[in-house]
C-alpha cells in the first residue's frame, strides 16, 4: 500500500559574500505544482534576502510510504 506522506520545497538561494547558501523550507506543498509558481516563490524569497541574493534553486521532494499489505 503507498501512502502519501507528503510534498516539501526548499527555496536555495545564493548570498552575496557567502560561502554557504541560505535555505528556506516549505512543508505541506500541494500537489504537482506548477514550475512557473515554483520559481516565482524562489525569486520572490531571493527578493526578500539580503541585498545581493540570488535564487540558485528550488528542490521538491515528495515522500510516501510504502507497506507491505497484510493478507
Amino acid at each position: 500500500m503507498i501512502q502519501k506522506l507528503g510534498t516539501k520545497l526548499q527555496v536555495q538561494i545564493e548570498q552575496a559574500g557567502e560561502d554557504k547558501q541560505k535555505k528556506v523550507n516549505f512543508s505541506n506543498v500541494i500537489d504537482n505544482p506548477p514550475e512557473a509558481d515554483v520559481v516565482k516563490l524562489g525569486e520572490i524569497m531571493a527578493e526578500l534576502s539580503q541585498q545581493g541574493s540570488s535564487l540558485d534553486s528550488v528542490i521538491l521532494t515528495v515522500q510516501s510510504r510504502i507497506t507491505k499489505e497484510v493478507e
